[in-house]
């Protein structure tokens, strides 16, 4: 047991120094393309501009959507930026790319190399620029929505940050569960599309949803956990049947993706077959 722990160790280590690697090769490479780094930085802060317009045109008119206040609910919005700029530093642009390796045999490479190969794809295109402008106008808008609380809780912050993990694997789940059919579409725009729309609907309070709809976005695409969960904890709506839930859901839908994954992996046959 003791052997187990050193070897596990010793391999979270490994993929540890190759991610920075291969983070520091990516960002090389964008920091090239500065004009282009400085307009996509622009673009994500002007629709996150847009969302948060969006919402205070709503709240204008209510007081509260789904029992959440307007600050509450700049918290959420504000996640769901932050997490999707997390997931492009790790994995989520290495997915965008799986449809491009399965269909040009570059994915053979991956297969042979010293690890996991859903752990290389993620690492190979580790992006920094990607949703940066997303995530850093997220995380001011977490901020901001926290300071404006009747009532801020400074102990939920490290608790916020272990749930943002929690939605981070959820995330990498159901990309990884969509993107295994790449194996037999070849072709993955529309599952990228797919992706996309499952991080936008995050932006919107769960409580919104009743009935079929709750348990379609929480079962099924469980887009309504990703920012409500960490959220309510950092505004004030602890909520441990929601944390439970949540942990739950993460764990399933990771056993559920790595077993699709690797079926999907026996489809695959080569590019020189």
């Amino acid at each position: 047991m003791k052997q187990w722990g050193i070897d596990m160790a010793k391999t979270i280590w490994w993929y540890f120094l190759l991610y920075g690697s291969f983070l520091r090769h990516n960002l090389k490479n964008e920091m090239v393309y500065r004009v282009n780094f400085i307009i996509s930085i622009g673009m994500d802060i002007f629709f996150m501009v847009v969302n948060v317009m969006f919402f205070a045109i709503l709240f204008s008119n209510v007081e509260k959507i789904g029992g959440w206040n307007f600050h509450q609910t700049l918290i959420l919005v504000g996640s769901v930026g932050v997490v999707r700029q997390i997931a492009y530093m790790t994995f989520r642009q290495g997915f965008l790319e799986l449809g491009d390796y399965v269909r040009t045999g570059e994915f053979d490479g991956l297969l042979v190399k010293p690890m996991a190969a859903n752990a290389n794809l993620a690492f190979r295109h580790v992006s920094v620029t990607d949703s940066l402008g997303e995530g850093i106008t997220g995380f001011l808008l977490v901020v901001y929505g926290f300071f404006n609380l009747t009532q801020p809780n400074w102990i939920s912050i490290p608790f916020y940050g272990l749930m943002l993990v929690n939605s981070l694997a959820i995330y990498y789940a159901f990309c990884l569960t969509i993107n295994s059919a790449v194996f037999w579409l070849v072709k993955s725009q529309e599952l990228n599309t797919v992706v996309y729309y499952f991080m936008d609907t995050a932006r919107y309070p769960r409580e919104i949803y009743h009935g079929l709809g709750k348990a379609f976005f929480t079962f099924i695409i469980p887009s309504s956990l990703i920012a409500t969960t960490p959220a309510s904890i950092l505004a004030g709506r602890m909520d441990w049947g929601l944390v439970f839930l949540s942990i739950l859901v993460a764990t399933v839908f990771l056993l559920i993706g790595s077993t699709i994954w690797k079926l999907s992996l026996r489809r695959y046959s080569s590019a020189s077959s």
